[in-house]
């Protein structure tokens, strides 16, 4: 077995790099030279507070994000060779320590079946370009499944790495996009690569019923109204897709009153259109985010019109990951727009507490373990 370095989240907050030796090369592994790995902050961070199940797991491994080279591949492998990059997700455990999902490691073991198989990157690539490949593929499978049309408006509910890459997903089918989050470099970085319109958000305290009674586009939850009457001003009767990515109650019942409302009937009589009018052209909303505390709303109330489809993808498969690739090497987004910090592997551990403390400065993490 082979040596390895690896990041290590020893208990809730504590972080160390450790070495390990990694599993044995079955006949249809292959094995696997980290070049570069990039955070996921949303999902590590909240495993290195002891969330989404990883309480009691600790010392755990983390990370699902790696480019690399194949150094060595199992007699029964076919359809790779040593020399090819590649984009991993989840690798093999490493024996003895929990998987979370271990990609932040110096060496990896991948099996060539299956979901959890690397896709091969273009001859010639610069491995930093594609290091955003797998959490990109995440927000490009929401983003596919809307089915976004050029021209379309779309709204996309916090600027951390799935929002940011959702936006420039969409940006890229031709959609006019405006994006929203509390910190103001995150809304820069997306005006910098064309987002149509950033708006800050400083969401407040839930208002009293009786305040929002009867106002649809303020009902049931925290309101800023000087923000969102800016956001209603720049979608002009509401948003065809919505992406919620903040991960707080306040995004997810914003995500409902952003939605694009039916038109409306201007004479003074009332008239209910038949429903088949619309066939099916209802706004979609993409869940893009995980929560920590339930939230509650009322769909009578939130329903924007009387149609709203609702998306909640879960992970991405190899077809989604491939797609992500060909999407940088076409220059439909680029690496440079998304990665601002690269770190040295042994430098990894204050670089994790500095993206957990310091968000407006810290936007996303790669680490180089081209030296480990």
């Amino acid at each position: 077995m082979q040596d390895a370095k690896a990041v290590v989240f020893t208990e809730p907050g504590k972080i160390e790099v450790q070495s390990f030796k990694i599993a044995e090369c079955g006949a249809e592994d292959i094995v696997v030279r980290t070049l570069y790995t990039m955070v996921s902050a949303g999902t590590e961070l909240r495993v290195l507070a002891g969330h989404y199940g990883a309480a009691g797991k600790f010392p755990l491994i983390p990370g699902y994000s790696v480019v690399g080279e194949v150094v060595s591949v199992g007699e029964k492998v076919k359809g790779f060779k040593p020399g090819d990059l590649i984009s991993g997700r989840n690798p093999s455990a490493i024996p003895g320590i929990t998987s979370y999902w271990g990609g932040q490691a110096s060496l990896h073991v991948y099996r060539t079946k299956g979901e959890d198989r690397p896709v091969i990157l273009p001859v010639g690539a610069n491995p930093l370009d594609y290091v955003i490949a797998e959490i990109s593929a995440i927000s490009l499978r929401g983003v596919e499944a809307a089915a976004p049309k050029s021209g379309e408006s779309a709204v996309v509910i916090g600027q951390g790495l799935i929002g940011a890459f959702s936006a420039a997903w969409l940006h890229s089918r031709g959609c006019r996009v405006i994006v929203t989050d509390i910190e103001q470099s995150r809304l820069d970085r997306a005006l910098g690569w064309g987002a149509f319109a950033a708006v800050k958000s400083t969401p407040k305290k839930p208002a009293a019923a009786d305040e929002t009674k009867g106002n649809p586009l303020t009902a049931g939850g925290p309101v800023d109204e000087e923000i969102e009457a800016r956001l209603a001003m720049l979608l002009n009767g509401g948003a065809d897709i919505v992406v919620e990515s903040s991960g707080t109650p306040y995004g997810a019942l914003l995500s409902y009153r952003l939605a694009r409302r039916k038109p409306q009937n201007y004479s003074n009589e009332y008239k209910v259109e038949p429903i088949a009018f619309y066939h099916q052209d209802w706004p979609r909303i993409i869940m893009q985010a995980n929560y920590l505390e339930p939230v509650a709303l009322n769909p009578f109330g939130f329903v924007p019109g009387e149609g709203v489809t609702i998306l909640a993808p879960k992970d991405r498969g190899v077809e989604d990951r491939q797609k992500a690739v060909e999407g940088i090497r076409r220059g439909l987004i680029k690496s440079s727009h998304f990665v601002d910090k690269v770190v040295p592997y042994n430098d990894a551990p204050a670089a994790y507490l500095s993206l957990r403390d310091d968000k407006n400065s810290n936007f996303s993490l790669v680490i180089d373990w081209s030296k480990a």
